[in-house]
């Protein structure tokens, strides 16, 4: 059984007590970390504040899967600048929070956080969606859609031009190895872009876990023409 390196950065001691008293509970994940700050949570990582992805010096570096971050913390540091940072370190960040300010969840959205989980939940739901982020898998709520809802220009997942072409293909039914070899790229360059890709479209709240979301993306976006290639879209179905 896989083992989930969760973390948390809240500024409510009762809050990481809790998390932790919760997550001792459970066989699949290891609360590795609690902050009431990011550059705290990066140094009880081992990590260099200023290049969270090496270690800070004289320190080992701990791993960690996710953090639970909360938007509204007491040093007023912005949701964005925190999860680039979490990102920077190599680490998935789902936002922990009541859900009150859709500007903050677009705002840690944009820099890539993952999901949301409200505080009102209970603590074992929180950790049960951090396997989940770990996983691959998207974390939506109806404070995530509103959030995205508000803003048209959100459900935009920003592919990059590789990646919109990787996309095309790979949607029409081509296989991963023939993705790499008309693109003239690697396999696992391949797999790394769909990764990717799937990652940019959970984050605004488009979920694409299987190669027919992903096509079904594709055709919403613009990439894949229906009408275009029926035989491409019968083998792939």
């Amino acid at each position: 059984m896989t083992v989930t390196k969760v973390a948390i950065v809240d500024d409510h001691e009762v809050v990481r007590k809790g998390l932790r008293a919760v997550a001792l509970q459970r066989d699949d994940v290891e609360l590795v970390a609690a902050a009431p700050t990011v550059l705290d949570l990066l140094i009880a990582l081992g990590r260099n504040p200023r290049d969270p992805a090496v270690a800070d010096l004289g320190k080992a570096k701990r791993e960690c899967d996710v953090v639970l971050l909360d938007l509204s913390l007491q040093d007023r540091s912005r949701p964005g600048e925190n999860v680039e940072l979490l990102q920077q370190a190599g680490i998935k960040v789902l936002i922990f929070s009541i859900g009150e300010n859709p500007a903050l969840i677009r705002e840690a959205l944009k820099q890539g956080a993952l999901g949301l989980v409200r505080k009102s939940e209970p603590l074992e739901h929180a950790l049960h969606e951090a396997r989940n982020i770990a996983d691959g898998k998207a974390v939506v709520t109806k404070e995530l859609a509103a959030a995205i809802d508000s803003d048209p220009e959100f459900s935009k997942a920003n592919l990059s031009p590789r990646e919109q072409e990787t996309l095309r293909l790979y949607a029409s039914g081509f296989a991963q190895v023939q993705v790499a070899r008309r693109m003239g790229i690697k396999q696992s360059a391949v797999k790394t872009n769909i990764d990717r890709i799937r990652e940019k479209y959970a984050r605004v709240g488009r979920p694409a876990p299987t190669k027919i979301d992903l096509r079904i993306r594709a055709i919403e976006d613009g990439l894949v023409d229906t009408m275009e290639d029926v035989k491409s879209a019968e083998r792939y179905l």
